[in-house]
This record gives C-alpha cells, sequence and structure tokens, in this order.
C-alpha cells in the first residue's frame, strides 16, 4: 500500500496542499511551544552554590516567570495540536469523499478495510513527514521570537536566554506526524467501511446526513454553549469572563457545523424564492443546484461560518475586554467608599510611627502613617510600592467620631502585561482563524473541481463559459451569505453573555469595521477559491473533461 500511497501523491498533489499546509504551520507552532518549555524549565531550575561544602540553594523571582511560560506554552502547543487533528481531517475528509469511486473500485478488487485506511493513513505520513521536515528551522526561529515578544509585553524577564535544543524539536515531528495519523484515521474510516456499490452509489448526491453519534455529539456541543453562555453572563465575574466566552465559541460553532446541512436547507429556503425572481438562468440554475446539493453546499458553508465566527467572536472578545477596561479606568480615576472604624487606643496609635503596607479594595498595597494621635487624626495614605502595580497618587482620609471616609487612587495598571496578554490572545486567534481559512479554501477548491464533469456536460448541450462562471459565483455569494448568517449567530451567542457579564451591555466594543473587513474578506476568499478552479476546469474541452485528473 505505500507504493500505491505514492503513485497516489504523484498524481494528486493538489489534493493534499491544504493538508501539507496545516501540518506544516502546527510544526511550527508545536515546535516553538517546545522551545519555549525548554527555556522556561532550564530557567526555573535554581542555580546552586556551594558554600563549605553545602549546597546552598539560590531562588530568583524568575523563577515564577518561567514556570508562567511553561504553562502558557503547553496550553498553546495542546490548542494547537487538537486544531490541526480537526483541520487536517477535515481536509483528508473532503478528499476521501471525492475519491469514493476509487476507494469503491480498490473494495472491489479485493481490497480490505484496514488496507484503504493504510492506504490514506500512509498517504498522510509522507505529507506530514515533509512538511515536519521543513518546519523544524522556522519553528525554533517562531520560539525565540515569542520569547522576544514576551519580554517587550513584560510578561518575562529579558534576562531569561531562550534554550532550545532537540528535544522541543523531536517532540514537535512526534506531535505532528501523530495528529497526521489520527487525523487519516478518522477521515478514512467511512470509506473503509461502506461496501463497493454504496460507495459507487454514493459518489452522486448525497442526501443522508444524519446519524445517531452526530446528533448527540451536536445537542452536547449545543447545550455545553448554552451553559457556558448562561455561565458567562450570570456568574462569571469580569475578571475572568474571558476563560469561559472564548470555549463558548468553540462549542457553539462545532455545534453549528455539526447540523450544518439542516440549517442549510433551512436557510436555502429562505433565499430561493427571491433568487428565483433575478433575470436570467444562471440564477435559477445556481437556486436548483444548491438545493439538489444541499448536503454537499452545508460542507462549503461550514468553513465559512468557522471563519467568521470565530473570527469576529475572538477578534472582539480582545476589543470588548480592552473597551470596558479603558471605560472603567476613566470612570474610576477617583474612588470613594466609606469604611466604619474603631478609634483605637492612645498607646496603639502612638506606638507605631506607620502601620504595616494594607491592601485597598483596589488591590494596590499601602503604607497608613498618622499625622496625628487623638481620635480624629487625619490619616495619610501613600503609596508601599512605587511599581506599575501600586496607586500613583496620595491618598487622605479625615476621621469623624468613630466613622471615616477613605479615598484612594485606583490602581494603575501595567501597560506592558496588557500588551502581552492581548497578544498572546490575537496569536491564539490568528492561529485558530488561519487554520479555519485553510479548510474553507481547501473545502471550496476540491468541491469546485469534482464538478467538472457536470461543467462538461453544461458546456456540451449549449452553457457558454460565461454562464458557467456566472452560476459559480452567484453559488459561492450564497454559501458566503448562508456562512456569515451562522458564523455572526456564533459570535452573537458568544459575545453578548460575555459583554453583559463585564457591564451590562448587549453590544461588543470595537468598532464596526473589524466584523465588515472579516465578512468582506472571507466572501471574497470564497467567491476566489471557487472560481478560480471552476476557471482552470473549463480550459478542458468538453470531450476531455471526465478524463482530466
Amino acid at each position: 500500500m505505500f507504493g500505491l500511497a505514492l503513485r497516489t501523491l504523484r498524481f494528486r498533489k493538489s489534493g493534499f496542499v491544504a493538508s501539507f499546509v496545516a501540518l506544516f504551520l502546527g510544526a511550527v507552532i508545536v515546535a516553538a511551544c517546545g522551545g519555549l518549555m525548554e527555556t522556561g524549565i532550564r530557567a526555573s531550575a535554581p542555580p546552586r552554590r556551594a558554600d563549605g561544602g553545602h549546597a546552598v540553594v539560590l531562588f530568583s523571582p524568575i523563577e515564577q516567570e518561567a514556570t508562567r511560560l511553561v504553562s502558557l506554552s503547553a496550553v498553546f502547543g495542546g490548542i494547537a495540536v487538537m486544531v490541526v487533528v480537526f483541520v487536517v481531517g477535515s481536509t483528508l475528509a473532503v478528499l476521501v469523499q471525492q475519491r469514493m469511486r476509487e476507494m469503491a473500485l480498490l473494495r472491489a478488487v479485493g481490497s480490505l478495510p484496514g488496507q484503504i485506511r493504510l492506504l490514506v493513513v500512509s498517504e498522510t505520513l509522507v505529507v506530514g513527514a515533509l512538511a515536519t521536515a521543513l518546519a523544524l528551522a522556522p519553528g525554533h526561529a517562531a520560539g525565540r521570537l515569542m520569547l522576544e515578544r514576551f519580554a517587550e509585553g513584560g510578561m518575562v524577564s529579558p534576562e531569561i536566554p531562550y534554550r532550545a535544543g532537540w528535544i522541543p524539536l523531536g517532540i514537535a515531528a512526534g506531535a505532528a506526524l501523530l495528529a497526521a495519523v489520527a487525523a487519516a484515521w478518522i477521515a478514512s474510516r467511512r470509506a473503509a467501511l461502506i461496501r463497493p456499490s454504496a460507495a459507487l452509489a454514493e459518489a452522486g448526491l448525497q442526501r443522508r446526513w444524519m446519524s445517531a453519534p452526530r446528533l448527540v455529539f451536536a445537542l452536547l456541543c449545543l447545550a455545553g454553549g448554552t451553559a457556558l453562555a448562561l455561565v458567562t453572563a450570570l456568574v462569571m465575574p469580569a475578571s475572568v469572563a474571558a476563560s469561559t466566552a472564548g470555549p463558548t465559541a468553540m462549542l457553539w460553532a462545532s455545534g453549528i457545523a455539526l447540523v450544518a446541512p439542516g440549517l442549510t436547507r433551512a436557510l436555502i429556503a429562505v433565499l430561493r424564492p427571491p433568487l428565483r425572481v433575478l433575470p436570467g438562468p444562471s440564477c435559477r440554475l445556481a437556486s436548483d443546484n444548491v438545493r439538489a446539493r444541499a448536503v454537499r453546499t452545508a460542507g462549503a458553508v461550514t468553513p465559512v461560518m468557522l471563519a467568521t465566527g470565530l473570527a469576529t467572536g475572538l477578534l472582539y472578545l480582545q476589543t470588548t475586554q480592552d473597551a470596558s477596561a479603558r471605560d472603567a479606568r476613566a470612570a474610576d480615576t477617583v474612588t470613594s467608599a466609606p469604611v466604619s472604624v474603631t478609634p483605637a487606643p492612645r498607646t496603639e496609635v502612638d506606638a507605631p510611627a506607620s502601620v504595616p503596607p494594607t491592601r485597598t479594595a483596589g488591590g494596590s498595597a499601602v503604607a497608613v502613617t498618622p499625622a496625628r494621635t487623638d481620635a480624629h487624626a487625619t490619616v495619610a495614605v501613600t503609596p508601599a510600592r512605587t511599581d506599575a502595580h501600586a496607586s500613583p497618587a496620595v491618598a487622605v482620609g479625615r476621621t469623624d467620631g468613630s466613622s471615616a471616609v477613605v479615598v484612594a487612587a485606583a490602581p494603575r495598571a501595567a501597560s506592558g502585561g496588557a500588551s502581552a496578554d492581548a497578544w498572546i490572545n490575537f496569536l491564539l486567534a490568528g492561529t485558530i482563524i488561519g487554520y479555519a481559512m485553510i479548510s474553507l479554501v481547501n473545502t471550496l477548491v476540491v468541491a469546485a473541481s469534482e464538478r467538472r464533469e457536470e461543467f462538461a456536460l453544461q458546456r456540451l448541450v449549449g452553457a457558454t463559459t460565461g454562464q458557467v462562471m456566472r452560476m459559480m459565483t452567484i453559488e459561492a455569494l450564497l454559501v458566503a451569505v448562508m456562512g456569515t448568517i451562522l458564523g455572526s449567530l456564533v459570535a452573537a451567542a458568544t459575545l453578548v453573555p460575555f459583554r453583559l457579564a463585564l457591564d451590562g451591555s448587549w453590544l461588543p466594543g470595537g468598532p464596526l469595521w473589524i466584523y465588515l473587513a472579516i465578512v468582506g474578506f472571507v466572501t471574497a476568499l470564497t467567491v476566489a477559491a471557487t472560481l478560480v478552479p471552476v476557471r482552470l476546469a473549463l480550459r478542458v474541452p468538453p470531450t476531455g473533461a471526465p478524463a482530466a485528473p
């Protein structure tokens, strides 16, 4: 089967481009995270000093930063591996669906289901080995770049050197290959278990899409997304609401992706009547195509939904958080709060020159110094520390009998740490969005390429190249509109609870042009990924299109 896999790759190179790109990017990210983990592990080991024959352990504040670097790298690398499995699995599933007749012929001549799965796994292993080998050097450089960016943002000390040996590179290669094998094994299951006659019959239009496992997982994802949305809006404090809002987007996107064929049919029923009113045969033919190919159309709508929903949800999560933080800083520059106090005895007031540092409600450490020693003393509150976490001003309170009013300046936020946190969030969002774009392009290219025979038949009965291109343009726009509607639903289910948890508002923070740019870019990408392979397919004469590779 390995020799057959090599020959398949030779004649189907374009079909494995998306899998190669996904595995390459995944190996780069995992190698970078592995390098950061090794750097953090080495930095967290405290240095030892010999003192008269005894080992003295020298502790440093760098250890805490190194531990944070290890945990952050582990989480980010784990997410990258899971996303690689999902994206590579989806791209291979589309490719296997296109090759159902080929798989059926192999089964008909005596191939066993295990051999079919071995064929797909062997093809993916070859692609994964090449992608991993090319990704190791960029992954090493990416890890160094990420460490420098963390140091600039104040998350880690610039004194931590980047130390990445062969161990993280080996882990990255192994993780990428394991992800490739897992994705190939999942994608090949359906082709390996189906009967040859059923596979040949299903090579036409697919109508059945719902199964019991799919329904169960869809309900679990939608129920989990709903539960997390309620927890985000009603339970979680504003400071940690993002920890549940992010998984909410993933659960809602997964649940809607599982029931996308049913939702696509409902949207087609709504959009098809006004489309048929438009003049020209291309509009009517496009509407008939999407209705007859509803399940296949849902396969194109799903990556559009993922790209739009995840991009909008994850980007606006950060912009909303930033906008809320800016509003809070502007409103809470000076905060007043009455507190109840009991006058201290003269002996306790006169004894210390100052009270040990305490912590205000805003979280900043302060030192309290009495200006007079009677029960009506004026208390001067000054910052106990002068770093970014202390109050930038002096607060003064005056006691009056048994009550006092304390006016405390709001603590100054560490701009460097916030900048680094935002950069990490955008990096994670960019990774997920990038993989969604890869899945989008691959799905649309494969879907358009497998319709060569349909285009050839249309041209043989008199359709012109322009009419076919207009028909596919309308189909691409329909796919983009339906994907945008479902993606906006995912984003709304994520952002509305998050904004409610922050300040009670419904609308996300951030400029509107971000959403418009996302929709415009995804729509343009959808149209381009559809029309380019169609135009290439139309270059082949109609009589030779069925035989084209």
